[in-house]
């Protein structure tokens, strides 16, 4: 995964609100929890993505 865009979408991870981030300290480095626009769930440790839900905008079938 690359650790400056999100996976699902490509959107840069540098330009999401400052609100869309939880944090904590983990034996790892700093996780963090990063909403993207496409409503996707991002972890990342240390800045690096390590994981990613499904969009769930996505996920919506017409």
């Amino acid at each position: 995964m690359e650790a400056n865009k999100c996976p699902r979408c490509g959107w840069p991870l540098a330009e999401l609100p400052g609100s869309a981030t939880t944090s904590q300290r983990v034996s790892q480095g700093r996780l963090e929890y990063v909403r993207c626009l496409c409503g996707s769930w991002l972890a990342r440790v240390d800045g690096v993505v390590i994981g990613a839900t499904k969009s769930q905008l996505g996920s919506a079938r017409l």
